[in-house]
């Protein structure tokens, strides 16, 4: 075992919950595991986004979706791990500039950007490129070159032909791929196919886990009795995916009691 995937465990099996990352002194970048009873500072590992990224890929059923999409991580999800946002988005954007991860817009019902390991990526629009009959051509050139180089999450027709040395033909098969969806006239945002599937789901678990708490005596629940109750199984994502979601994007405030931690559903 590699020692980043030793660490990832270490770090993520620990019974202190992710609230407890956020209500940390935000000064104090320390990951703290008390199982293992010691604690691990930011420099110890090469990236503490990078880690915070596995966890998250870690805890997306891929198979709930018959491998149609892989796993995919909301950008405010970290903040839910990691108290110092600034870091966060620093080394995101390092992660990004070094072809690590793409980043994407998943349309209006998303604000936040969605983030993709670039490997993962590159496998799923190979797949679904494969079974549409894309030329082999195409697929090598929006995978190798391309997803290689672009590092923006949308692009022009003019980069396209230009820098690319695409054709109008090879990008109307981009389109049919959904590897390109319109942005504006000449413009097109790089996307994610089937990215549906999992905004379809994402919105409903979101919805699901806020109408529970809602629902509590003065809108709040301790943790460890959210945990116990049922979670619908039309909500594929899970209940931790979306706790990471509702608290990286401030919905639920995380409040620490003799009882365990309270969850509070914020004022909108």
């Amino acid at each position: 075992m590699s020692r980043k995937r030793a660490l990832v465990n270490d770090l993520y099996k620990s019974k202190k919950r992710i609230c407890a990352a956020l209500n940390s002194d935000a000064k104090n970048s320390d990951l703290i595991t008390e199982e293992a009873g010691s604690s691990y500072k930011a420099d110890d590992i090469p990236c503490d986004t990078k880690v915070a990224l596995l966890h998250l890929q870690g805890l997306f059923p891929v198979d709930r979706f018959d491998d149609r999409i892989p796993a995919m991580i909301i950008k405010h999800q970290l903040y839910s791990i990691l108290p110092n946002r600034t870091l966060v988005d620093k080394q995101l954007n390092d992660l990004k500039n070094d072809g690590e991860v793409k980043l994407f817009k998943l349309g209006v019902d998303m604000d936040d950007y969605c983030i993709m390991f670039t490997s993962d990526y590159k496998a799923h629009v190979q797949g679904v490129m494969a079974d549409l009959g894309t030329p082999k051509p195409v697929i090598e050139k929006f995978t190798q070159s391309l997803i290689t180089k672009h590092r923006d999450v949308c692009i022009s027709k003019e980069t396209l032909m230009e820098e690319y040395q695409f054709t109008d033909q090879e990008i109307t098969h981009l389109v049919k791929a959904s590897v390109l969806t319109v942005k504006t006239i000449g413009g097109w945002w790089i996307a994610v196919p089937n990215a549906g599937i999992f905004m379809k789901s994402f919105l409903r678990g979101r919805k699901a886990l806020l109408r529970m708490i809602s629902k509590s005596k003065y809108r709040e629940i301790l943790r460890k009795e959210l945990e116990q109750r049922k979670w619908p199984k039309i909500c594929k994502l899970g209940l931790m995916y979306h706790l990471h979601d509702v608290i990286g994007a401030d919905l639920i405030q995380c409040i620490e009691t003799t009882s365990g931690q309270l969850l509070r559903l914020k004022d909108s």
